[in-house]
């Protein structure tokens, strides 16, 4: 097990800031292909590799409704939400504050 996905990639970067916009709830795929607007074989294939590190968890739903399929339920572990939260402040720091203009409007 590694302590982590081997290659970072701004769609892995996307899934974990949706994950970790959660808030500790659980997303099914759709809602994160909804909330990266990246396809479902990136999707899925992402969250393979965070299973494997052991970064998420998942589940299927109990009582699909009838006539749809299951979905699968996914939430970052402890660990996975720490190490995603130090990813991201690494590779996507903070824009610098840009100094405010002043117009002038309004003035005499």
């Amino acid at each position: 097990m590694s302590d982590g996905p081997v290659r970072v990639t701004g769609p892995l970067l996307a899934v974990l800031d949706a994950l970790l916009d959660a808030d500790d709830h659980e997303l099914h795929g759709w809602a994160i292909m909804k909330a990266t607007g990246k396809s479902g074989p990136t999707i899925y294939k992402i969250l393979e590799r965070l299973a494997e590190s052991k970064w998420v968890t998942s589940r299927w739903e109990e009582d699909a409704e009838p006539g749809k399929p299951r979905r699968r339920y996914y939430r970052l572990t402890p660990h996975g939400a720490a190490s995603a939260r130090s990813l991201i402040a690494a590779r996507r720091p903070k824009p610098a504050t840009r100094p405010r203009l002043a117009l002038g409007w309004g003035e005499a």
